[in-house]
């Protein structure tokens, strides 16, 4: 008896190491960091002799294998743990035609010995009694509503089938070992490359790797329960394969070389060894097997194949055949292959295996022999009926009775295509120039004209659901070939391609990539309208002509007895094979029932109309949202209900998604809204800046409530050389501004600005301080660092809060009283936030936010249930209506008077900026090229607080006599004209107010010596030069004063003090007497705010 031991086989790789099989002797449960916990066991394998991609103990002596190379399923007799050659016994071939995916998995039953497995290429998932002398012995289980099958797992004490399905919704589904009783069970999942049963039938739980959700995962039976057990903590978990043994998950890395275990119950890893050079992969379990009940297969008699059931023993036949009456022996269903491609030898009418294309030999078996040539093939499989030309004919064979039926009289039949949806024939005449229609459900079986008068038609191809043909035509005008198409009834003929060159043939409709193909100038060819297939490869065919599509492969010929066989994919991927026994393909057929489907399944077609998920329900498909959606009224698109207050805002890496979390204390299930962005979204989106050319992974984002720009930290690469940056983004116009570059890993930034400071994290173990316009920076914390990760202001305590690895420390603005507030060794803190009394946190092994008191540091337990369907929650902002958003008192009125950036410094000051390569010009406010709406009102002015840049607002007052034609603000609009939802007049802004006399008006407004009157002050030339002295930017005397200038205190003043006379801006004092009033309540008067309406945005 071997001992217990985990098994782990590795790839081929670029290291001269040609794969191998390592076992670590032991329990995998003790497995730990001292080696002496196991033993390693190595045999290494020749270059190309095995690609390991899945591996089952049968509980005995014996290792099954799926091998990629040989595309087969072997077993290895007589196995042990130390693998000595001399024990390591024989390796015999179970089933070989596989397809060579990495998704593809094999499961295996130890009560009826039968091995089950998926294959990704032929979505299917298919069963066979591992000792069968006969290797054709196979069946079919499951075929439809199947998309990318990848992982599989039985339970056969408990008669359960589970596997997972990668189509446009990835889900984990369930049946019994019969394919029947299908159930889909977990949902929202991402890539699932394995899955496993626990070892215990008792406790009927399954546990699955999601590579892109970074976790494993587990659930019971029904998908209820379902829990994360571990989140990785690279980005990407590139796992392949797992094993459970009693209470640890164990899971093989291929990408970082290592494998692993951790606790189910801890979520902590237990044990790991890293590979040197070798990639691990194929992972399985050396012990015992549980058995709870008896075979119920082992005295039942079935011919083929028996599959356990709740019901009993169940008998099944290999492919072709079916189950007799006595419900044990089988007979052949007919003279075919189940799936296969019917072909013409001459007047042969023969057949070969459908899996030629993943290498079983194409060995043909001859159906009939006509009396004459046959020349063109078309199939019904549901109907096991084929149909040919041959001579001036065609001909009805049934591959059950073996009967052939002459159906109609023919011309020289240049194409021929079967519809399954109408049981319709067409075919093409190249010598009368038409294609004709003939219905296999006629008991006259007349035939009828659809498309006359053509030029040499030939090459039919046909797209039954939506009832389409093509054909090669020349065109009479020009003599060149063309694509044509028309309908069925002969209606909207029209010309299809006319840009063909020369010698097409080999015309083709796939109806799973709904395509049309054809060859030209030796090489596959395709007409798409969207962007959603692309070929990989040249995919040079050479003199082939004649053409079929099958599970992403071409299948070809030039008529000889060659197949050409060619992955859409993957260039290397091809293959020419002899076909025995025939000398020569005059036609050939697809015979596959699956691919000529009565009805399409309704997630097949644009994912069944839904919006978001799609659940196959026989032919029909059930629309499903996903987490923080809820299914609209019309049951196909999703919306999301937006939460107006009291939430956070996270960003989910793994989903793309930015998710609303509930902050409601009453309830520790919060509610999870999603905001609907765009898809596909990836949260850590690239930034790009034309000036540099250079691409910025953007690591982080905060924004300056102040203006609404929006402040980010960016990692460009350049070559090997990795530079950091902080810079800004116009929140209107985008426009960019780099204002630190020196920085080395810039991880995280934050933003105080009532005081103008920013913050940021260099991931070199330091946090920063500078102002918000990048000047003065300096480091806070320049040691002593470990992992340092992100950032956040507490505006309330004036503190700084940061993640340092597991600690969150925070201090003062200054750097000054640093401390530790708490210690989370097991949640992997990721991202901060601070509210109210609270620090809220995202962490990489949870799914929840962690609350943490500001003043205990005590970690808040049953705030927050997790929510297992989350990813990995990065960012977090938090809103609290209730709390006055955090602005700086210049920059927040009117953007302080700059034309682009506003910048705020500390002191309530603050500088204008402009985007990368715009010099700011004298005034120091405006960008060089900026545009700005006239300043001018006849009779009155614009508000001291008035800019006159684009999207500004402002408003207006009118000179003493007259009054005011429009309340509200005005706007100055792209087209430098000052609007109020139209444009306005600016000369009639204030007109003349009727109660005072035209020549009081007049000499109140204009004194005789230049000055301006204005109530009962005077404003004279006198004080407009004493502000000239005062600021650089009031204009030469004699000039026009302009007003917004006398509320503005900061732009290059200088600083008034008791020794400085003259520094007091008289001008200022005598209009206004008093200052412009503190903004205290946070309010934004002159600022009007754009942000996303989470309830009325739709994409």
């Amino acid at each position: 008896m071997n001992a217990r031991s985990l098994i782990v086989s590795d790839l081929p790789n670029s290291f001269f190491n040609g794969g191998g099989i390592t076992t670590f002797e032991g329990y995998a449960n003790q497995f730990s960091e001292d080696e002496a916990s196991y033993k390693m066991h190595v045999a290494g394998f020749y270059p190309y002799d095995f690609d390991i991609m899945s591996m089952q103990w049968d509980g005995n002596n014996t290792l099954y294998i799926m091998d990629g190379l040989s595309k087969s399923i072997l077993k290895m007799e007589a196995f042990d743990i130390w693998m000595n050659h001399t024990k390591f016994g024989y390796i015999y071939l179970v089933h070989r035609g596989l397809s060579y995916t990495i998704s593809s998995r094999i499961a295996y039953d130890h009560l009826t010995g039968n091995m089950y497995w998926t294959d990704a290429l032929y979505n299917w998932i298919a069963v066979q009694p591992v000792h069968a002398n006969d290797q054709s012995n196979y069946k079919i289980l499951i075929s439809d509503q199947l998309s990318t099958p990848g992982a599989i797992a039985v339970d056969p004490n408990n008669d359960r089938l589970f596997w997972s399905n990668h189509g446009d919704s990835v889900f984990i589904e369930r049946s019994d070992l019969s394919g029947k009783k299908r159930k889909i069970i977990v949902k929202n999942l991402l890539w699932v490359p394995d899955i496993k049963c626990d070892p215990d039938p008792s406790k009927q739980m399954i546990y699955w790797a999601d590579n892109y959700r970074n976790t494993l995962e587990m659930s019971d039976y029904d998908g209820m329960n379902r829990k994360v057990v571990y989140r990785s903590p690279n980005i990407y978990l590139q796992v392949s394969n797992i094993a459970v043994y009693k209470d640890v998950l164990c899971g093989s890395d291929y990408d970082e070389k290592f494998v692993f275990c951790v606790g189910i119950g801890t979520g902590q890893e237990s044990w790991r060894h890293e590979f040197s050079f070798e990639d691990p992969w194929g992972m399985t379990l050396l012990d015992s097997k549980v058995t709870t009940i008896s075979n119920p297969c082992k005295d039942n008699g079935c011919e083929h194949i028996c599959t356990n059931s709740e019901d009993g023993a169940v008998c099944h036949c290999k492919e072709g055949y079916t189950l007799n009456e006595d419900k044990k022996t089988c007979n052949a269903s007919h003279s075919a292959h189940g799936r296969g491609i019917i072909l013409s030898s001459g007047n042969n009418l023969c057949t070969v295996d459908i899996r030629v294309i993943t290498g079983v030999r194409p060995n043909a078996t001859c159906l009939l022999a006509w009396t004459s040539n046959i020349t063109h093939i078309a199939v019904a499989a549901n109907d096991s009926k084929v149909i040919f030309a041959a001579g001036d004919e065609l001909i009805l064979y049934d591959l059950v009775t073996k009967q052939n039926t002459s159906l109609v009289s023919t011309g020289k039949v240049s194409g021929l295509v079967y519809s399954w949806i109408g049981g319709d024939v067409f075919w093409s005449e190249s010598d009368t120039g038409k294609i004709k229609l003939l219905s296999l459900d006629s008991a006259t079986k007349t035939d009828y004209t659809i498309y006359s008068n053509l030029n040499n038609p030939r090459d039919l191809a046909i797209d039954p659901h939506n009832e389409k043909l093509f054909w090669i035509n020349t065109s009479p005008q020009s003599g060149a070939l063309q694509i044509e198409t028309g309908s069925f009834t002969g209606s909207d003929k029209k010309t299809f391609q006319s840009q063909l060159f020369n010698n097409p043939s080999g015309l083709f409709f796939d109806g799973g990539l709904k395509l049309l193909f054809w060859i030209s100038q030796q090489r596959l060819t395709y007409f798409s309208k969207s962007a959603s297939f692309h070929l990989n490869t040249d995919h040079l065919l050479n003199t082939d002509t004649k053409l079929l599509i099958y599970k992403d492969y071409t299948i070809s010929t030039k008529g000889d007895n060659q197949l050409t066989v060619y992955s859409l994919y993957d260039e290397n991927d091809k293959n020419q094979y002899t076909v025995d026994k025939i000398s020569d393909i005059t036609a050939f057929a697809l015979f596959d029932p699956d691919i000529q489907p009565k009805e399409n399944n309704k997630c097949d077609i644009d994912n069944g109309g839904c919006e978001q998920i799609c659940i196959p329900d026989g032919t029909q498909g059930i629309c499903e949202c996903g987490l923080g959606y809820v299914l609209e009224r019309d049951a196909h698109n999703c919306t999301t209900v937006a939460q107006s207050d009291m939430f956070a805002l996270a960003v989910d890496f793994n989903h793309g998604l930015i998710y609303q979390i509930s902050m409601n204390d009453n309830t520790k299930d919060k509610k999870v809204s999603a905001v609907d962005i765009p898809q596909p979204a990836d949260p850590l989106a690239t930034a790009y800046i034309p000036s540099t050319q250079m691409n910025y992974i953007v690591g982080s984002i905060a924004v300056d409530y102040s203006t609404g720009n929006i402040y980010y930290t960016g990692l460009p690469y350049l070559y090997y050389i990795q530079y950091s940056m902080i810079g800004v983004i116009h929140y209107n116009s985008h426009q960019h501004k780099t204002l630190m570059d020196n920085i080395q890993y810039a991880y995280s930034v934050a933003l105080h600005p009532p005081k103008g400071y920013m913050f940021w994290i260099d991931g070199a173990g330091m946090v920063g301080r500078a102002n918000m316009d990048g000047t003065d920076p300096l480091f806070l914390v320049a040691y002593g660092m470990t992992s340092a990760l992100a950032i956040a202001v507490d505006y309330k305590s004036d503190k700084v809060y940061y993640i340092d690895g597991e600690r969150i420390d925070y201090m003062n603005l200054d750097g000054g009283n640093r401390q530790t507030l708490h210690m989370n060794q097991v949640a992997g803190l990721s991202h901060l936030a601070v509210a109210g009394e609270y620090v809220y946190c995202t962490a990489a092994y949870k799914q929840e936010i962690l609350k943490i008191h500001k003043t205990t540091g005590l970690l808040v337990t049953e705030w927050m249930s997790p929510v297992t369907e989350l990813g990995r929650l990065e960012t977090i902002t938090l809103y609290d209506k209730s709390v006055a958003l955090p602005v700086h008192q210049k920059c927040s009125v009117n953007n302080g008077l700059c034309s682009t950036f506003c910048f705020p410094r500390p002191n309530n000051q603050r500088s204008c900026g402009c985007p990368e390569g715009v010099s700011l010009m004298a005034d120091q406010r405006t960008c060089s090229g900026v545009p700005k709406c006239s300043m001018a009102i006849k009779h009155g002015k614009l508000s001291d607080l008035c800019s006159g840049y684009v999207n500004s607002t402002c408003d207006y007052e009118c000179y003493s006599g007259y009054l005011k034609t429009l309340t509200g603000k005005l706007t100055c609009n792209d087209h430098l004209n000052w609007v109020q939802q139209t444009s306005v007049d600016v000369n009639m802004l204030c007109t003349p107010s009727p109660n005072v006399d035209p020549l009081h008006r007049k000499a109140e407004s204009q004194q005789s010596d230049g000055s301006i009157s204005s109530g009962t002050r005077i404003v004279t030339n006198m004080f407009s030069h004493a502000k000239f002295v005062n600021s650089p930017n009031v204009p030469d005397e004699g000039g026009p004063v302009d007003d917004r200038y006398t509320s503005i205190t900061d732009i290059n003043q200088p600083t008034a003090s008791a020794n400085a006379a003259g520094m007091e801006n008289p001008l200022y004092e005598v209009r206004n007497k008093t200052a412009v009033p503190d903004n205290k309540d946070n309010t934004l008067p002159e600022q009007e705010f754009r942000s996303v309406d989470m309830t009325a945005y739709k994409y």
